[in-house]
């Protein structure tokens, strides 16, 4: 099995190592991406456990962030809001700054672990969670988000660049201000004229670190 950690100090074995699973040239279908997390479906060549870490979410609605096997059918919550962003319900105005990119900033409706906005899949107040890819599974992400003061539902997924952008690689460590792979959401998602596209709604970041799992001794 191979581990893609997202914290160096938390990673074991051998640190930015390749390993075989992760390097393996096994043709696919198209649309299918091998080892890597993209705007396609994603396909891992050996069982691969990878570290999730939330930065930020930016915007009025309340979101839930997740992986979808699509070979079975399954869903896994990564990550959700418990309330749409960290002021909600304290009267505090919140400076907009509508289509701009706002990661960094307190700007447009800021949500974080620390403001006890985002949990982990667990329930746990944490930016952390890990996800097990099984080994010839296909993969989406998904993002679903709806407004607390109205009927507003959306649900976008990874497939769609107009909803998610990728940025690095899993096992390219830090780059700039990035570890692994940066993934930007934006909760509306749709190709149309006047949309916004500040891929802010849901930031987080996958791996960046492989680590090497001894296998257990023959017996």
């Amino acid at each position: 099995m191979n581990l893609i950690k997202h914290q160096r100090t938390r990673a074991i074995g051998l640190l930015g190592a390749f390993v075989t699973g992760l390097v393996s040239t096994t043709a696919l279908p198209v649309q299918a991406q091998q080892d890597t997390l993209g705007n396609t479906q994603f396909v891992f060549t050996e069982d691969t456990v990878v570290e999730f870490e939330v930065k930020e979410t930016h915007g009025a609605y309340q979101s839930t962030l997740g992986i979808v096997n699509v070979t079975t059918g399954e869903s896994t919550v990564l990550f959700r809001e418990t309330k749409p962003f960290d002021s909600y319900g304290t009267g505090q105005r919140q400076p907009s700054d509508p289509g701009a990119n706002n990661t960094g900033t307190p700007i447009d409706y800021l949500g974080t672990v620390q403001g006890g906005t985002i949990v982990n899949g667990r329930g746990e107040a944490s930016g952390l969670a890990e996800y097990t890819f099984k080994a010839g599974n296909r993969y989406t992400m998904y993002l679903e988000s709806v407004s607390v003061t109205g009927p507003t539902r959306r649900r976008v997924e990874s497939v769609s660049v107009d909803a998610t952008r990728f940025a690095g690689s899993l096992d390219g460590g830090q780059q700039g201000d990035t570890v692994g792979v940066r993934i930007s959401w934006d909760d509306e998602g749709l190709p149309r004229p006047g949309k916004d596209t500040d891929f802010d709604d849901f930031v987080l970041e996958a791996g960046g670190y492989l680590a090497v799992t001894p296998c257990p001794p023959l017996r």
